[in-house]
């Protein structure tokens, strides 16, 4: 809901019928805020429980001003949350709200920390702090209250364990510490602690016996994100026994190789190390709890499946994936081989997808799967045969893609599999498949299918059969509740529906992309309940030759060879049309749906746009890459928000009249060589005048940023003259006059508004163009000049 229309609702006897218990307020800008001071906003707020407040300035260069927020005791007496993400924020920090319980500070800019900034005066009630990128010491938030849950800080710098435990939080039970420098962990007070996060500690290099946490830790996350920090090595961690109530412990992204403990808590339960070089003897020596359900070692150096036998009958998760299972290290005993691997009994979620050789080193028959499984994934890893796959009664998902599977002969599929994955194998049949009556997906794309002829049952709602070698799919049936039907990049030239008017289908997206079907004849007949079709990189000529499903509101047909679209009846409710790179030359006479909003039109040979009867409503209108000359006689309706024009053979954009709401532009690589009188509407964004083709030959300094000043013969550009364009938009934020023969004389008049975010203009006639840049510096510190930051 826009500000206006909250403010509308407020005013309205309606309001005092409401009670609003959450009202999140979003904004931008810093004037987005000003609707909180206005007198609707006074009286909603008479019939609101809680307020949060989000600003965010990421990219923009404004100073967040405290000021904006509400000063009515009546408001601020709601708000419990608040939250500003900007690269500058005043640290001048008011008294803040009394019921505020959250506020997050998160500072994406770099700050000289500043020691002079008041401390912050936190509400006595506060729950929640997340600070990023702080502007001082800890003393600045020296003020926060023992009733404080939750603490977050990120980039502290010179961060000291007497300044945190100055802090006395008693009371706190999540801590998350990113990008700081500790020394001395030990020394943290943290008596309460339940959830402890160390991101991209610079100060942690290990954890040995002598590490103590919190007592009362129940989650330990430590993760290192920061590349640079890997060198440091955190390679060991090691403790005689884990806290008595942890029950999950996280490690991700270290070159951990030594993983010890002693004892687990009787109530651990989850235990990720994640993107390490553990290596398969590290997890073989430890000796899980009996509470242990999830167990995750990803991405990592395991190389034997010798410790699954020893896994406690509790797991019910198990994720090996994206390891090396199959390539024997040294330190591999190597004794699963030859015996058969038996996975814990109450084992239900089996990942060891992406590991390229763990059925080149073990056999499946020698692997012994608990049917209590549900989901299985075996993706990536040299299966040649499904033998063996079976008795698996439960399993609902299971995902066999790229092997090296030529059959599926001897599959065993339960009754109640819902999702199948036999994608990028080498299968030439699947007739044999026994596909159970609760099927809802089915992914076989990329094989060598030349034949599909199963029967699927009606419970299937999405069919993947791209990237195969069907040539023909005749007397096919869709499944009544099939919603999307994939079947491009086939050498198709038939495709008969059997059930194309049956009254309970379904069928919302059909895509035939790079098909070998010439006429949509062919396709016979459209289902009526279809609303996506997409028929691009084909041979089609013609959209006139069939009746198009009246329900479709997304039709593309990109890449083909329709020459005309007159006699075409689009549907009432097509919205989206894409018809980019076809042989299409004219418009005339075309009759384009009332409501549709995007229409491309790219890379044809249309000449003119004279009398076009456009859609009324439309928003989006591509032509670029055809050839037209010019745009007199052309009439955009007011709804359009973005026009690209781009490389036509415009000569002159004098008098036109654009859309009154336009906000993007684009008119580069035309042969626009003067703008004498132009009018812009205000609600323009982005404008392209680039590139305007070559004229005549001049001597002119190059204007190339790393290029020497020096004269030369170069090909002056078309575009010279501006003086017809006497006032940008004021919303104008990205303009673009690159590649053209413009002096600094030729733009001297132009006013740039104070939106203007990005200004390209190199490659242009300047006698001082590197001159004329510092002035802009100088005069638009908020404009970025070209492609620099």
């Amino acid at each position: 809901m826009e500000s206006s229309e909250f403010e509308a609702f407020a005013d309205s006897d309606m309001s005092d019928h409401f009670r609003i218990k959450k009202l999140s307020v979003f904004a931008r800008e810093t004037k987005d805020y000003g609707f909180l001071h206005e007198k609707a906003f006074i009286k909603a707020s008479s019939i609101v429980t809680d307020i949060m407040l989000e600003h965010d300035m990421h990219r923009d260069e404004e100073i967040f001003d405290w000021a904006c927020l509400p000063l009515l005791p009546l408001v601020r007496e709601c708000i419990r949350e608040i939250s500003v993400k900007s690269r500058l924020i005043d640290p001048n920090v008011p008294p803040l709200p009394s019921n505020l319980r959250r506020l997050e500070i998160i500072h994406s800019g770099t700050y000289i920390p500043d020691k002079g900034a008041p401390p912050i005066q936190f509400p006595p009630s506060l729950q929640e702090f997340i600070f990023h990128r702080p502007w001082g010491p800890i003393s600045v938030y020296a003020g926060l209250p023992s009733t404080l849950q939750k603490l977050e800080l990120v980039g502290v710098l010179n961060f000291s364990i007497e300044s945190f435990n100055g802090l006395k939080l008693p009371h706190l039970k999540d801590l998350r510490l990113v990008d700081i420098s500790i020394e001395g962990f030990n020394e943290l007070r943290l008596p309460n602690l339940k959830f402890l996060e160390l991101l991209d500690i610079a100060g942690v290099t290990e954890i040995n016996k002598l590490f103590e946490f919190p007592s009362l830790l129940e989650t330990l996350a430590l993760e290192w994100l920061n590349l640079c920090l890997w060198e440091l090595n955190f390679h060991s961690f090691e403790q005689r026994q884990l806290p008595l109530a942890l029950q999950k412990l996280s490690i991700t992204m270290c070159p951990l190789k030594k993983f010890r403990v002693d004892t687990f808590s009787n109530c651990f339960k989850d235990l990720i190390l994640h993107d390490t070089e553990i290596p398969s003897s590290e997890i073989c020596m430890l000796k899980f709890p009996s509470s242990l359900v999830s167990l995750l070692v990803r991405d990592s150096w395991l190389t034997s499946l010798d410790f699954v036998s020893s896994l406690p009958g509790s797991l019910e998760i198990l994720n090996l994936s994206r390891n090396s299972l199959g390539y024997l290290s040294p330190t591999d005993a190597d004794t699963a081989r030859s015996c058969r691997i038996r996975f814990p009994e109450s084992l239900q979620v089996l990942n060891l997808a992406q590991n390229g050789s763990l059925f080149t080193l073990y056999s499946l028959s020698n692997v012994v799967l608990p049917p209590s499984l549900t989901d299985l994934n075996l993706t990536r890893t040299n299966m040649s045969s499904v033998e063996g796959l079976k008795n698996l009664p439960f399993l609902r998902f299971l995902s066999l893609e790229l092997n090296n599977l030529v059959s599926v002969e001897g599959l065993g599929i339960p009754s109640t599999l819902i999702y199948l994955n036999l994608s990028r194998n080498n299968l030439v049949s699947v007739e044999e498949l026994d596909i159970p009556p609760t099927l809802t997906c089915l992914d076989l794309r990329v094989n060598n299918l030349q034949l599909f002829s199963k029967k699927l049952p009606d419970s299937v709602t999405c069919i993947d059969l791209e990237y195969n070698r069907l040539r023909e799919l005749v007397n096919f049936r869709i499944p009544v509740n099939c919603i999307t039907l994939k079947l491009s990049a086939n050498p198709l030239q038939k495709l008969q529906i059997t059930n194309a008017y049956d009254p309970n289908l379904k069928l919302r997206d059909l895509r035939l992309n790079n098909v070998a079907i010439t006429t949509l004849r062919d396709v016979s007949p459209l289902p009526q309940c279809l609303t996506r079709f997409e028929i691009s990189c084909s041979h089609v000529f013609s959209l006139s030759e069939v009746s198009l499903p009246m329900r479709l509101n997304h039709l593309e047909a990109t890449n083909n060879m329709i020459t005309s679209l007159e006699n075409v009846e689009f549907p009432p409710r097509l919205e989206t049309l894409r018809l980019r790179k076809n042989q299409i030359s004219s418009l005339a006479n075309v009759h384009f749906p009332d409501g549709l909003l995007t229409l491309e039109l790219g890379d044809n040979k249309i000449t003119s746009l004279d009398n076009v009867k456009f859609p009324p409503l439309l928003e989006t209108l591509h032509l670029w890459k055809n050839q037209i000359s010019s745009l007199v006689n052309a009439y955009f309706p007011d709804s359009l928000l973005a026009l690209d024009l781009n490389a036509n053979n415009l000569t002159s954009i004098d008098t036109i009249q654009f859309p009154p709401r336009l906000n993007v532009l684009n008119l580069g690589k035309n042969l626009i060589s003067a703008v004498n009188e132009l009018h812009l509407p205000d609600s323009l964004e982005m404008l392209t005048l680039a590139n305007q083709k070559y004229d005549t030959l001049l001597n002119r300094a190059s204007t190339r940023e790393k290029l020497p000043e020096e004269s030369y013969t170069s090909e002056r550009k078309g575009l010279t003259y501006l003086a017809g364009l006497s006032k940008l938009p004021s919303k104008l934020h990205r303009l673009e006059l690159f590649h053209n023969g413009l002096s600094e004389q030729a733009i001297q008049h132009l006013d740039f508004p104070a939106s203007l975010k990005r200004l390209i203009i190199h490659s242009n006639a300047f006698e001082n163009y590197y001159g004329w840049k510092e002035g802009i510096r100088l005069a638009y510190p908020g404009v970025k000049l070209d492609w620099g930051m």
